[in-house]
């Protein structure tokens, strides 16, 4: 069943529609529950689809580019000859 998820047809013009109109009270009943149903499935549907689409791009994922490994007795110097504090290990 296809339904328009923004424009809901309330119960009293569900049951004036042509293909609902000549149904008996509870057939009339069971098809609004059925359209029901559908609406709020496809409206749930759409929401969780804007969700994942209103956040904006993911953030880049961080690259391992090299490994330090530091010897005993030296310590590590940049390129301009600073020292390089390492302040936790592994």
């Amino acid at each position: 069943m296809r339904v328009d998820i923004f424009n809901e047809i309330a119960w009293l013009n569900f049951r004036k529609l042509p293909n609902i109109k000549t149904l008996s009270l509870t057939e009339q009943v069971k098809k609004y529950n059925l359209y029901i149903n559908e609406l709020t499935y496809q409206r749930n549907v759409y929401l969780h689809w804007l969700e994942g689409h209103k956040k904006g791009p993911l953030p880049p994922k961080l690259q391992i580019i090299g490994v330090l490994l530091q010897e005993d007795l030296f310590d590590l110097e940049q390129e301009n000859g600073s020292k390089i504090l390492i302040t936790g290990y592994a």
